[in-house]
């Protein structure tokens, strides 16, 4: 099995799911805070603009040091199961970047190797759940080799990181750390469906797509209005809301 990079943060989209312990921002999104340091691609400033690079696994991929994606394959699993065309399957990811790319100063490319990818997608080897995102992160430690604590949020634990870089921005204002890599993995025993019929049980690969790519750039779970990143899912709207759009320009400013 190919190897991949420990991931450090798991965070899921599930029906039923406790509400996050902590506080909801009062500018409408949170973001992703790990080890007291928010989150994104590229330069560790916020408002800076960031190209991220993902990539579809085609086999096996193996991550022992995670709790959640440790075990990942490609989505063929997902498309047999949930008896949907794979090029649809991955279409559907592609809209759902698509969507925060057009909101805001982050690109995308895709990138034919798992290896040269930042962002990571697949199906889980050993199925639980709906959908896990994993982020990986690198902070400065004073005096010690490249070392990154991870936080256990009830949904994963901790490992270890290397290529260490934050900043604090100014007196008083947050802690930013560059994300190094992030892994998306669905659950291939679950039927999956791409559009809105009503059915809350089954859920559409594009929207959950887009939750969970919020969270891989760097955006928590929200609760106060409706949102993407809202940790339950629904079927009311299918595009960013004021708050995913707040949140992801915050990290990486307008588009253009």
């Amino acid at each position: 099995m190919a190897k991949i990079t420990p991931l450090l943060l798991l965070l899921s989209l599930a029906i039923g799911a406790a509400a996050p312990a902590h506080a909801a921002d009062a500018k409408g999104f949170n973001p992703l805070k790990l080890d007291g340091h928010v989150v994104k691609w590229g330069a560790p400033r916020l408002g800076v603009p960031a190209r991220v690079t993902y990539a579809f696994a085609r086999g096996p991929l193996d991550n022992t040091s995670a709790r959640n994606c440790r075990a990942m394959d490609s989505l063929e699993r997902v498309a047999r199961e949930s008896r949907l065309d794979l090029a649809d399957i991955r279409g559907e990811a592609v809209a759902a970047f698509r969507l925060w790319e057009e909101a805001s100063g982050i690109s995308f490319q895709e990138v034919g190797s798992v290896g040269e990818a930042n962002i990571v997608i697949g199906s889980q080897s050993s199925p639980r759940g709906y959908a896990f995102t994993n982020v990986q992160h690198a902070r400065q430690v004073t005096g010690l080799p490249g070392v990154a604590a991870g936080s256990d949020r009830g949904l994963g634990k901790a490992g270890s990181a290397s290529d260490v870089t934050s900043e604090k921005r100014a007196a008083g204002g947050p802690r930013v750390s560059r994300i190094t890599q992030s892994a998306i993995c669905l659950n291939p025993a679950h039927r999956w469906k791409i559009g809105f019929d009503g059915d809350l049980g089954v859920y559409d690969l594009r929207y959950t797509f887009a939750h969970e790519i919020g969270h891989a750039i760097g955006l928590d779970h929200y609760v106060r209005r409706q949102s993407i990143m809202h940790f339950r899912y629904g079927e009311t709207f299918q595009t960013l809301q004021p708050g995913d759009i707040e949140g992801v320009q915050w990290l990486y400013g307008r588009p253009g």
